[in-house]
């Protein structure tokens, strides 16, 4: 093996430019430059330590890695590396390697033999050092227990029967030729302490070398060591011999597997992203070396990895400089010429290029003949390229025109045009149309394609060394492989191709890039080179790629920064200043934050995420290749008003300021973000600003307390339909109040998550007067106040938080969690207008009865009370008493990290029962248990409430006693119970309630069979129950088996990291399918594999939920189950599916059934894959109705939903709670003119503008339903005339269904037959207004009419119900107008609890209520949650000429 190594691996060229003139690789080798990566936030980030030692390359924090990952860019020296390892490894083991010479084969006859003993198991099974496993081993064993091993086999070695394979093992432990290892060895780098640790290889008694590129279709280690060594060892008759003793070596000894070039591997198409050995070979270590792009983009899993590090090229560039001109020039000349070198290197900005070996060679070699570089790469191969021709073809001419400025002035390129273009389309095909395994390594069959088989090409491109030829021995017949000379050779050619075929991008590249998610990552060098040679090329793959970056699923989007800045360098090296390469993730940092600000400055409207992180107080400089660009800023700007898709915005550094546009500004911060945030409430026709945004960190920025409150003040009031977290963290605030002199603030750690409904959650540990000065006077709607980790909050500066507690005017939940609550807080908290408050305390402390009570009755509006302690007392319960709460919630202390619960410990359960029995009011309790101890049931005996929640941490001890409780709570209508353990004592209880839904909840650890059969007797004696909600885990599987024979027509399933054997699937089969009365299913799968599909076949159900929660993919074979058990649903109506971006499977699983409802939810776009979903949506030839839920919409979907036949479609936000944002208005006009049989549309909008009105502007639908949800509240009408011109034109419109903010005046179609308007405002003027309207049409239109009393909402402006009645009865006396109804629904007062309802006149609902919908049900609420009074019309309007 030595000897195959020497002649393989010790020789190098001296340049990429004439591969004849090699030199000796230990001669020229320099150390590398590597950096150990950790995993950070998900990902592998590089640390700043250096590894200079092989052992800290095998071993981290002396546990040995078996799985060893080295990556780095082309060219920056990986594969010599390996040879290098190689090579020294053949040396320092010579010695130790005699030893073991004499193992034969009859030996491992004999032990093969007595594999299945004990004696063979001890032996394969020992503990090794070498061992992932064995933590603790002391790596000095390993020669030991290689020598005992040895010793055996030459002690049995008694036959020379087969003693020429014992002679052929004598060439893997000899060294043939010790001589040229004992000259390279000598090289004066080996004195150097950098990777001198050459002991630490003779640890590995073989080392496998293996070139991937050579094995893309193998995925089996074993398998490629036999191809590319055993067979070039051996001849034919001694080659089964030498597997059988290598696959014994390989299981007994330590072996080091050196895997060369993972990113050119395909592996075998299947689950394989890594080559594999069998467990058996536990010995083995693996170093895989690969671009960096192989493991971004998430298919190797971080379980696969033991040590990640990054190979930054070399660690001396001029050092190797020298060495290389010592070849090229007189020795006399060298120390001139190596000066002048530098100084050339230093001038033309190439530092950063010769880092790299290759680019290295190439540069020194250029120089040396007089060529000067630029700082290009293309120029760098474009002069590789033409040297390699000029051996091939010494023909000289010069390009006339040349539409590349990388071609001018060459002399040998020009001449084999014909060659180069055959070269470059093949180059091209092979990358971007063959599969992967054939695209680096192919056959003849390949250059027949391009007609490169013809001698005279062939010849040419052998010769000039751009393909080299490779003979593959066979058992058949010989045959020849072909490669590049290098992958990076290959891929500037094909940029080359691209460059002269532009249509290209469109018909090959695009499809490309739908190969697998990641398929942009592998062409990021090709692109490079494309930004060097066209530009209008590179932008629009660039796009493209951005795209996919954008999808992207893995953490991919800091490789796709990077690639993206050095394409722009690469133009701007070829003199291309003013290209527009697209980006939608920027992360910037000192060394790109100039060059990437160009990018910046052309991408900010589309920019998704927005990371600064420079935290150096000096000014910036431009660190890049290009000499051209040498510039210098004192301060960077980032304006971000306009950036209306930004998701996330992350900074981090001293040197960061933000501001305003209207503050000053200071040259002391090398970087400024502007956010200009006006006064939202002062001008309602503000453009939004940043709408999209989730996340906003600032750590260790300059801002003011003014503009931190007002960008709160923003998420607040602007239309958000997502929850945005802020976190600050030592962040300096500045603020000045008026007529004060300026204060400033360091902040600690706090996190801010602001929710849609205008409430915010706070976590912070100690509390600052910074922090209540933001929040001062919000309009908040709900605020938590929560510690960091699992300690609460403290108030430290009560006064502050006093006063701003106080500003909070819209202050409805507040929910306040602390270490120990304290009097400052009851004082803080006494006379708000809240309506539900949570008090939690960790510690239990003084309760201070007196100013709890004061407090509680205070609060005249609260309904809901939550108490959050470990344990009670006879003053809390005092301080609950009499209390008009409708909902109360008793529980312990909640761990934030952990989210354990520990549970309330009651020890006064008579002064629980006491004031519980005088909460008159009370319908809802929540009680979470820690300890059953005596009268704890009885407390809650003979309750008036209609909904209970009991969680138990403990088991029942007192069965009888709940046994009682519940059947005296008469009431009752939903029952939720929870355990921790198995609790049969809480199941038995439930015999004979009158519960009509039930939910089971928890762990349930320890669930046995006579639980079962306890849980399901308990079950089946629920004769009313009609809903049952489950949650199972794997200790809890039993759970489903209780379903038998039950007749409930509702069932609700959350399956919860359950391993799905067949035996599982199998039993919740049984049990659903014994559910006879089952209407509707729904099901949440939580699982990281496989999903229990199967258990669904043949189930007689008419609607189904089905939500995939899963961390990996859905494989094809769950794919085909879940389609079998679907289709099998004969009676299935109503399919809802919640989608995200793994859920690929889902999609497959729906194609082609007889469902006519379908229901669609996505948090994300990635999750929709726009061709599986336009496939599968029209393959459903029944659907009728299609429902949308996302947060906003894209072009994709309109895609996918283009020309279906179905005729109702809804579209919403995400679980309804808001509606979709409509951007791309173009697309959906175009996809609603394709829905030629859509009769009802209906949508929740979230943002309305003339360009969504416009895009359904003539449809022919007949039914049309437009509202608002957020906060329940309608449509904000402020196109008033654009919304009337559209709703004019729907000229087959029979049903209009409105829920808007404000009445606005309508001109409504003359098809219209039926119009319901749902309006939070409207003065009694407009009910006439509304009704003359409606008179002047040919047909008698009715109308259902329901309105607030009110002029305002926020703030509250009321209008008494009995400035509305004189209309009644003057619409009353109208002869073309019946009145059919109008109900009044009215408060006794603002803070009234019943709501009355009375008549006025006569009343016919039968007649009326002709329409119902859904919008009513969010309009009644939003009215009620803001106690305004409201109406409810029903009026049919004849025409005139009918009167």
């Amino acid at each position: 093996m030595k000897k195959f190594y020497n002649d393989n691996l010790s020789h190098v060229p001296i340049s990429p430019l004439n591969d004849n003139v090699d030199e000796k690789l230990l001669d020229l080798y320099m150390l590398p430059k590597i950096f150990s990566m950790c995993k950070d936030k998900g990902a592998f980030t590089q640390k700043n330590t250096r590894v200079t030692k092989y052992k800290d390359v095998f071993q981290t924090d002396n546990k040995m890695n078996r799985r060893i990952f080295l990556q780095g860019e082309a060219g920056s020296g990986k594969t010599t590396f390996l040879g290098k390892l190689a090579l020294e490894w053949c040396k320092s083991t010579s010695s130790h390697m005699e030893s073991s010479k004499n193992t034969d084969l009859k030996t491992i006859d004999d032990q093969n033999k007595l594999s299945s003993s004990s004696t063979y198991h001890e032996q394969s099974d020992m503990p090794r050092a070498s061992s992932a496993t064995n933590d603790d081993s002391d790596t000095s064993t390993a020669s030991t227990v290689t020598t005992e091993l040895s010793d055996k086999s030459r002690a049995s070695f008694e036959t020379t029967e087969e003693s020429d394979i014992s002679s052929s093992y004598d060439s893997f432990s000899e060294d043939s030729d010790s001589s040229c290892y004992s000259q390279a060895i000598g090289h004066t780098n080996n004195s150097s302490n950098i990777f001198a640790d050459v002991d630490a290889l003779q640890d590995y008694i073989f080392v496998f070398y293996i070139t991937l590129r050579n094995s893309v279709k193998r995925f089996d280690v074993y398998t490629m060591i036999k191809e590319q060594i055993i067979d070039s060892i051996y001849s034919e008759d001694d080659r089964e011999k030498a597997y059988r003793l290598v696959n014994e070596i390989m299981k007994r000894e330590r072996c080091l597997v050196l895997l060369d070039g993972l990113d050119e591997w395909a592996g075998s198409g299947d689950h394989h992203n890594l080559p594999t050995l069998v467990s058996v070979y536990n010995q083995c270590v693996t170093l895989v070396t690969t671009r960096p792009w192989k493991l971004a983009e998430g298919k190797v899993k971080h379980s696969e990895i033991d040590a990640v590090f990054q190979l930054e090229g070399i660690n001396e560039p001029f050092e190797l400089s020298r060495i290389i001109l010592s070849r090229l020039v007189a020795k006399a000349e060298l120390e001139i010429k190596h000066e002048a070198f530098k100084r050339y290197i230093r001038n033309q900005k190439l530092s950063e290029l010769i880092s790299s070996p290759m680019m290295l060679s190439v540069i020194v070699c250029s120089y040396a003949e007089g060529i000067e570089l630029k700082g290009s790469k293309c120029e760098i191969y474009i002069l590789l390229l033409e040297s390699l021709f000029k051996k091939a073809n010494s023909e000289m001419r010069t390009f006339e025109q040349s539409s590349s400025p990388c071609f001018r002035g060459t002399q040998y390129i020009q001449p084999n045009m014909k060659s180069l273009n055959r070269l470059a389309e093949m180059a091209f095909h092979l990358l971007f149309v063959n599969a992967k395994e054939n695209s680096l390594v192919f056959n003849i069959t390949e250059l027949k394609k391009f007609k490169m088989d013809e001698r005279k090409q062939q010849d040419f491109a052998l010769k000039s060394g751009i393909l080299s030829a490779k003979l593959t021995a066979s058992t058949l017949r010989s045959s020849s492989s072909f490669m590049f000379i290098h992958k990076s050779m290959q891929e500037f050619l094909a940029a080359y191709h691209i460059a002269c075929n532009t249509n290209l991008i469109d018909d090959i590249i695009s499809i490309f890039l739908n190969r697998h998610p990641e398929a942009y990552l592998d062409i990021s060098q090709v692109f490079i080179f494309l930004c060097g040679l066209d530009v209008s090329c590179a932008e629009k793959l660039s796009s493209m790629m951005d795209e996919c970056d954008a999808l992207n699923e893995f953490d991919c989007h800091k490789m796709f920064n990077k690639i993206i800045l050095a394409g722009l360098r690469e133009a701007n090296a070829n003199g291309y200043s003013d290209i527009a390469l697209k980006l939608s993730h920027f992360y910037f940092n000192r060394n790109n934050i100039i060059d990437l600000h160009k990018i910046w400055e052309n991408n900010a409207a589309n920019a998704i995420v927005l990371d600064v992180a420079i935290d150096v107080m000096k000014p910036l400089k431009n660190r890049q290749t290009s000499p051209a660009n040498d510039e210098c800023a004192s301060q960077i700007t980032f304006d971000i008003n306009s950036c209306l898709e930004l998701k996330i915005v992350g900074l981090t550094g001293r040197c960061i300021l933000v501001k305003d546009s209207a503050s000053l500004g200071t040259l002391k911060f090398p970087v400024c973000i502007i956010l200009n945030i006006a006064d939202r409430t002062q001008c309602t026709e503000l453009s939004p600003v940043l709408p999209s945004i989730k996340d906003i960190r600032l750590t260790r920025v300059t801002c003011s307390c003014t503009w931190l409150r007002s960008l709160l003040s923003m998420m607040l009031t602007q239309n958000c339909n997502i929850k945005c977290v802020l976190s600050l963290n030592d962040c300096h605030l500045t603020a000045c109040g008026e007529g004060e002199v300026n204060t400033s603030y360091t902040t600690g750690l706090l996190w801010l998550d602001v929710y849609p409904n205008k409430s915010i959650s706070i976590s912070l540990g100690d509390d600052d007067t910074g922090l209540w000065e933001i929040l001062h006077g919000l309009s908040i709607k709900g605020l938590s106040l929560d510690g960091i980790g699992d300690s609460g909050c403290r108030v430290n500066h009560e006064k502050s938080f006093s006063q701003t507690i106080a500003s909070l005017s819209k202050l409805e939940t507040l929910d306040i969690k602390m270490d120990e609550l304290t009097p400052c807080v009851w004082e803080a908290l006494r006379g708000l207008n809240i309506k539900s408050l949570t008090l939690s305390s960790k510690e239990r402390g003084e309760l201070h009865a007196e100013s709890l009570t004061q407090l509680l009755s205070s609060l005249k509006r609260l309904e809901t009370l939550g108490i959050g302690v470990t344990e009670d007392s006879p003053d809390l319960w005092k301080a609950l008493h009499g209390l008009n709460i409708k909902s109360l919630r008793l529980d312990g202390w909640k761990d934030r990290d952990s989210w354990r619960m520990e549970g309330l410990r009651i020890n006064h359960s008579h002064s629980l029962s006491q004031s519980l029995s005088s909460l008159m009011r009370l319908q809802k309790l929540d009680i979470h248990v820690a300890e059953d101890i005596t009268g704890l049931w009885e407390a809650f005996y003979g309750l008036n409430i209609k909904k209970l929640r009991v969680y138990s941490k403990c088991r029942v001890k007192y069965k009888e006693s709940l046994y009682h409780l519940l059947p005296s709570l008469t009431r009752l209508e939903t029952l939720s119970i929870g355990a921790k353990e198995a609790c049969p004592g809480l199941w038995e209880a439930l015999k004979g309630l009158s519960v009509r839904s039930l939910t089971i909840k928890g762990e349930n650890k320890g669930f046995e069979l006579n639980h079962t059969k306890l849980l399901s007797q308990s079950l089946s004696l629920l004769t009313q129950l009609e809903t049952l909600d489950m949650e199972v885990f794997e200790e809890s599987t039993g759970l489903w088996e209780v379903l038998h024979t039950l007749n409930i027509k509702t069932l609700s399933l959350r399956l919860c990291w359950i391993q799905w054997t067949d035996l599982h699937t199998e039993s919740l089969s049984k049990s659903l399918s014994s559910l006879t009365r089952l209407e509707t299913l729904n099901i949440i799968v939580y699982a990281d594999s496989s999903c229990p599909w199967k258990a669904l076949h043949g189930l007689n159900i008419k609607s189904l939920r089905l939500s995939q929660r899963q961390i990996g993919n859905c494989k094809d074979l769950q794919a085909e189950s879940l389609y079998q058990s679907l289709a099998s649903l004969t009676q299935l109506e109503t399919l809802s599916i919640t989608l995200h971006p793994n859920s690929r499977g889902l999609w497959r699983g729906i194609h082609c059934l007889n469902i006519r409802s379908l229901s669609l939810k996505s948090e994300e776009w990635g999750g929709l894959h726009k061709e599986l979903m336009s496939m599968s949506l029209s393959s459903l030839t029944q659907l009728d109705t299609l429902c949308i839920e996302m947060e906003c919409d894209n072009p994709g979907l309109w895609e996918a939903v283009h020309g279906l036949n179905i005729k109702s479609l809804s579209l919403s936000g995400l679980w309804k709670r808001t509606g979709i944002d409509v951007k791309h208005t173009v697309s959906m006009a175009k996809t609603l003119a394709s829905l030629i049989h859509l009769e009802t549309l209906s949508i929740d909008v979230e943002h309305e503008s003339p360009d969504l009105w416009e895009a359904f502007h003539g449809q022919n639908i007949k039914s049309l339903s437009l509202s608002g949800v957020r906060k329940s509240s309608g449509i904000d009408v402020k196109h008033a005339e654009t919304f009337s011109q559209t709703l004019s034109s729907l000229t087959q419109l029979e049903t209009l269904t409105l829920h808007v903010h404000t009445y606005i005046a309508l001109q409504v179609p003359q098809s219209l037959k039926y119009l319901n308007i749902y309006s939070d405002t409207m003065l009694p003027s407009k009910v006439r207004e509304l009704v003359d309207s409606l008179a002047i049409y040919t047909h008698s239109i009715w109308i259902k009419l329901e309105f607030g009393c009110a002029s305002s909402i926020d703030p509250p402006e009321r209008i008494p119900v009995q400035e509305y009645i004189p209309f009644q009865q003057e619409l009353a006396a109208r002869k073309n107008v019946a009145m059919k109804r109008f109900r009044i629904y009215e408060l006794p007062d603002s803070a009234g609890y019943v709501m009355s309802v009375r008549d006025i006149g006569d009343v016919d609902d039968a007649a009326s209520d002709i329409l119902k919908d859904d919008v009513y049900k969010r309009f009644a609420k939003y009215m009620d949650l803001n106690k305004i009074n409201r109406i409810s019309m029903r009026i049919q309007i004849f025409p005139d000429s009918l009167s």
